[in-house]
């Protein structure tokens, strides 16, 4: 019959101090770990993807691409440039950045959308009945076909159907208010431009 602990004298009543061994991986483990890697590398060296080819987003090489010299993609300086604030869909957002899907100031006059690309906008704009008052920043680093082409992009999409704007109506226009240095004041200055 052992005695029970607290009858034992204070020293042999303590448990022993851990000791600070290193404790292995179990060896179980390390086998498991062994064949998972030999597996994944057999696995990846003797497999070939059966992916169908009809899967995915129906791109074709022809899709990739370079393009043509010269041709720039007006929806990739849209997405770049105009999208933060018009968004992707042209929408706009109410009451703080107008819309460019059906707004006259895209498919009216050619000239006058590349003047608000050229300069901006400062002051009140109406668009389709609705108010804007903000500030539209000017675009002069853009290059001449980059500016026709992001013209060309919104007026015709987002359900617009406008004519397309050449490189060589936005160098005739930058030319022409080469001289001017602020922004326009609003849609009631922007009347004024042919």
């Amino acid at each position: 019959m052992t005695p029970d602990r607290k009858d034992l004298p204070p020293r042999q009543r303590e448990f022993e101090d851990p000791d600070e061994r290193v404790r292995p991986l179990p060896r179980v483990l390390i086998a498991v770990i062994v064949v998972l890697l030999a597996w994944s590398g057999w696995y990846l060296a003797t497999s070939t993807p059966q992916m169908d080819a009809t899967l995915g987003d129906g791109r074709t090489a022809a899709g990739f691409a370079a393009p043509k010299a010269g041709a720039l993609d007006g929806g990739q300086v849209y997405a770049g440039k105009c999208a933060g604030c018009h968004q992707a869909t042209g929408a706009g957002v109410t009451g703080v950045f107008p819309p460019l899907a059906n707004s006259p100031w895209v498919t009216g006059s050619e000239t006058r959308l590349v003047q608000i690309l050229l300069h901006g906008i400062q002051g009140p704009i109406e668009v389709l009945g609705a108010t804007y008052n903000g500030l539209m920043p000017a675009w002069k680093s853009l290059s001449d076909e980059e500016i026709a082409a992001v013209a060309t992009y919104v007026r015709s999409g987002f359900g617009n159907s406008a004519s397309p704007v050449s490189a060589a109506t936005v160098a005739a226009e930058r030319a022409r208010t080469s001289t001017r240095t602020t922004s326009w004041e609003g849609g009631a200055a922007l009347d004024s431009v042919p």
